[in-house]
Formats: C-alpha cells, sequence, structure tokens
C-alpha cells in the first residue's frame, strides 16, 4: 500500500458540480462512515452542507483538509486548525482512517498524515501541535496504558491512531467523555427543570435563537472569553481568548451555516447580570450538539450548571421536536460538569485523547 497525502479544495457549495464537489462529497461520505465506526450510527450525522459549514474557515481559525490515498482509494483525512487571534503558535489536527483498514495499514496511514502535519507544521511555524485519538475513561494500574498528566483518562499507546503521535513525541494531555442524552428518557423534564428553577431561586433563564440579541452581546462575549480561561485544559498551550462584536458575529454565522440554528439560555441575577450561558446547535439529524456550558466561578455552587442544561433542552424539546438527542464533550476531570450531565441523563459513548507536541528542541 502506497500512502500520499494532499491537500482537498473545498467547494463553495455542497452540490458544486465538478471535480471539487466530487470530491468533497467523497469525504462527506468517509466522514459519516468514520463518525458511525468511532461513536455510534447516526450519533453525528450530518447533511452535506452542514459538514461543509463544519469545515469552514473563519477570520479567527483556518481550517485545511488533507486526504491520504492509494491512487483512488480514500484511505484516510485529516482536518487541521489554525488559531489566527490567540494561539497563533498552536496547529489543532485531528486524523481518520478508513474503518475497513487492517490496524497496521491505519497505522501506516495515519503516521503519513502526522509526518505531512508535522512538516506543515514547521513550515507555518507552529511550534505546538495538538493531535487526538481513541481514549479510554482510566488506566487500571500496571497496564501498558498511557495515564493523562490530568490524572484523569488514558489511552492506548499501541492504537493505530495514537501510536504515530507516541513515535513523534506527544504528551497526553487530556482525556474528553462523549456522552448522549435521549429526551425521550426524560419524561419529568418539565419538572426536574421546575425543581431546578427552585433550587437556583435568585437567578433567572433567559433563552434566544439565533444571533445574540444586541442587549446581551457585550456579556455574551464575556462569557465566550471566560470559557477560555475557567474551562479545564490542563497543560495544553492555549491562551485566554479576546472575543469582539465582530468575532461573534462572525462565529455566529458560521455556525448557523447549513441550515443549523443555534439555541442559547443563560443564567441572569435578578439586577440582570448574565452569570453562565449553554448553547446548542440544531441540524438536520435528530441529534443536537451541545457547545459552551459555562458558570462563572462566582456564582457556581447554586444549581445553575443543572438550570442550564435543563432548560436547554427543554428548549430543544419546544422547538425542534425532531431532535430526540443530544451530544457533549467533557474534560474527564471536569467532575462537576460530568456529574451534572450524568444526573441529567447523559450517558458515555466513547472517550477521546488528546495529545501535545511542543517544538523538537523541548522534546525529552
Amino acid at each position: 500500500m502506497t500512502v500520499e497525502v494532499r491537500t482537498v479544495d473545498l467547494p463553495d457549495a455542497a452540490d458544486e458540480v465538478g471535480e471539487r464537489g466530487d470530491r468533497f462529497r467523497r469525504h462527506h461520505a468517509f466522514a459519516t462512515r468514520v463518525s458511525d465506526a468511532r461513536y455510534a450510527p447516526g450519533a453525528f450525522d450530518l447533511r452535506p452542507d452542514e459538514r461543509l459549514a463544519a469545515w469552514a474557515s473563519s477570520p479567527s481559525e483556518r481550517h485545511v483538509r488533507l486526504e491520504a490515498v492509494d491512487g483512488d482509494r480514500l484511505l484516510g483525512a485529516a482536518d487541521l486548525w489554525l488559531p489566527l487571534s490567540e494561539s497563533t503558535d498552536v496547529l489543532d489536527v485531528g486524523t481518520a482512517s478508513d474503518p475497513e483498514l487492517e490496524a497496521a495499514q491505519a497505522r501506516d496511514v495515519h503516521r503519513a498524515l502526522v509526518a505531512h502535519v508535522l512538516a506543515l507544521a514547521d513550515a507555518q511555524g507552529r511550534t505546538v501541535v495538538m493531535g487526538g485519538s481513541p481514549g479510554l475513561a482510566s488506566a487500571p494500574p500496571g497496564s501498558a496504558l498511557v495515564a493523562a498528566a490530568t490524572g484523569f483518562g488514558a489511552a492506548d499507546p499501541s492504537d493505530p491512531e495514537a501510536a504515530p503521535l507516541v513515535e513523534a513525541g506527544f504528551a497526553l494531555e487530556q482525556v474528553y467523555r462523549v456522552s448522549l442524552v435521549d429526551l425521550d428518557a426524560l419524561p419529568d423534564l418539565p419538572e426536574r427543570l421546575a425543581a431546578a428553577r427552585e433550587r437556583s431561586a435568585g437567578y433567572r433563564v433567559l433563552a434566544w435563537e439565533g444571533p445574540t440579541p444586541p442587549e446581551h452581546r457585550s456579556a455574551i462575549r464575556g462569557l465566550h472569553e471566560r470559557m477560555s480561561t475557567d474551562a479545564p485544559v490542563g497543560d495544553l498551550a492555549l491562551e485566554p481568548e479576546t472575543w469582539s462584536d465582530e468575532r461573534l458575529a462572525a462565529f455566529e454565522e458560521q455556525k448557523a451555516r447549513g441550515g443549523r440554528t443555534i439555541r442559547t439560555v443563560a443564567a441572569a441575577t435578578a439586577d440582570g447580570e448574565l452569570v453562565g450561558f449553554s448553547r446548542l446547535f440544531a441540524g438536520d439529524s435528530d441529534v443536537a450538539r451541545q457547545h459552551d456550558t459555562l458558570v462563572v466561578r462566582e456564582h457556581r455552587g447554586h444549581g445553575l450548571g443543572m438550570l442550564l442544561k435543563l432548560a436547554n433542552l427543554a428548549e430543544l424539546a419546544a422547538h425542534h421536536p425532531h431532535h430526540r438527542r443530544v451530544s457533549t464533550w467533557n474534560a474527564e476531570e471536569n467532575r462537576p460538569m460530568l456529574a451534572t450531565n450524568e444526573a441529567v441523563g447523559f450517558a458515555p459513548i466513547a472517550y477521546e485523547a488528546v495529545w501535545q507536541r511542543r517544538q523538537r528542541e523541548e522534546q525529552p
């Protein structure tokens, strides 16, 4: 098997006629097969236009799609994300291989992709590269598993996706839990939301669909900034973010492409200060994607995390009744949020390891 890695030129529209459109649709089908094998069939289905929107660059982040091929056969792919506002020395990459490949073949595909990415990082002056692989909930004592630096979660260093990262000097920093909740299993959602409101007396919930209303933009910008400092990131080389009105507008415009809808709930104090928020992206499939959820440190301990989660699920059920499931990603060390998710009804379906490699002269 010969592996050639090259850049994919994405089309302007998912139904574009010609070579670019045909290649994109091939990658869309490939990404669907990978997702079904890695998580659960249908758990992260996207329409082609949703997929193209998800792969779009923005003013704060550039995206590059790579493919690994053997002649006409698509063996694997990689998504590269290059921050343009903060953490501009970082390149974030996710690789994938054809689920039908044997382990040795998959390892060769990932090895070729990782080598190509590291060369691109050097050419772009990106001195920190972050990559992902399948993860595990824990590393039993005495096992050959690699434990995350946070002390929560682990990864198998012989896994076809992880092995090339280990060989290239990557260290395991974090493990994320991927979870789903089924709204059909929450018939008592209204009662639970009422109880959460009672526990969080003194706060009220605001809710809206689409772009942030003008009167809340400043507060939501601030909450996005707090998300970059208050959420656990271990020792990942990520800098605090600065959000302007232009950045918020660009973020929301990109997330709404491809027919997706943004749903937001926010927790407000009696005097109207927004102290927490939770956002969902609802597309065409029955699974909505949970994005950021945050309660600022100064207002934790009042049940606001539970209130926000339940409120957004109720909003989803009311306005998008065909969305029966919601997915979410959480760092394994983020025990308070995981406890909230578990209490809501989220159940793990997979774990994702996050690896990091600093510039070569810092390698041990």
